[in-house]
Order: structure tokens, then sequence, then C-alpha cells
């Protein structure tokens, strides 16, 4: 009996390796891709409650001097007389104790009673560049059946400046 001879070709042989070896490559970059993505979002994240964390804290501070705020209001209330206080016995007294408050890692507090209502002005420290500026209005001693104070402002501030100048020399100019 006469065997036939099989011929092997190499073709069906280096067709599905190609392939398994662009599959391989496919899998690593995507992977590879995933592990970047995964630690971009990780730095982000942290970044995120970092700056979160350090507004809480600014925060929990201008907390802090509200309630030494309200203190002095109270007292100043209570030794004017209340509801028969003299607006500017008030205003004078409410001036002298916060000159003398102070607050760690609040800046000095600003009183102007030039307008019908007082207002006070104090910023705390949240970053090199940032601040939280809390503004409250303080009403006659006659009209604090609501509160002492009310906050009108309490917000987030850059204190760098910003330049805008990144202009580009894009095309030379013709000589």
């Amino acid at each position: 009996m006469k065997y036939k001879k099989t011929s092997f070709s190499f073709i069906h042989m280096g067709a599905p390796s190609l392939l398994m070896i662009f599959l391989v490559l496919c899998l690593f970059t995507f992977a590879l891709l995933s592990l970047s993505s995964a630690k971009n979002n990780r730095t982000l994240s942290q970044q995120s409650a970092d700056r979160i964390q350090t507004y809480y804290q600014a925060s929990s501070l201008a907390e802090e001097a509200l309630d030494q705020i309200d203190t002095i209001l109270s007292d100043a209330h209570t030794d004017c007389g209340a509801e028969s206080a003299d607006t500017a016995d008030y205003q004078k007294e409410v001036t002298e104790k916060l000159e003398n408050c102070s607050v760690d890692g609040v800046s000095a507090f600003t009183v102007d009673f030039t307008k019908g209502e007082g207002t006070l002005a104090f910023q705390v420290p949240v970053s090199e560049s940032q601040q939280l500026s809390v503004v409250l209005t303080l009403p006659a001693p006659s009209d604090c059946q609501d509160g002492y104070y009310r906050i009108t402002q309490w917000t987030m501030e850059t204190t760098d400046s910003w330049d805008g100048d990144d202009t580009y020399q894009l095309l030379s100019p013709i000589s």
C-alpha cells in the first residue's frame, strides 16, 4: 500500500500564531491604558479630597470665629440695655470688643457702621492662593429678634492675581 504523503504548510501554523500575538499585544496595551487611567483618577481624587479637607478646616475656624462673635454681640446687647440700647453705645462697645478678639488662623475683624446696618468682615486662609471670606450684617440693637447677625457672604476667593498675558508668536513677521 502506498501512503500518500501529506504536505505540511507553514501558512496554517503561522496565521493563528500571528493572530494570537496581535491579540496579546492589544490586551497588553489596553491593560497599560487602564492602569494609567486608574493612576490619574487616584491622583485627581486625592487632590480633590485634600482641597475639600482644607476648605472644611477653614470653615471650622470660621465657625469658631462666629461663636466668639455671637458671644461678643450677645454681651454687648445685654450690657447696652437690649431694646432701649443707644445705637452709638452699642456700636462703640461692639467695635472695641471685636478689636480685642482674636481667633487663630482668622484675619482681624473689620467692623463698619457707616451704613444703616453694620457690617463685620473677616477672612480665613484656605491655601496659598485661596481664602474663605465671611461678611456679616449687624442689625441695630432694637432689631435683634432674629439674631445678632445675618451671614451675607460666605465665599471662597482667590488671593493671587491672574496674569492673562500668555501670547505666543505663531507666525514670524514678514520683513
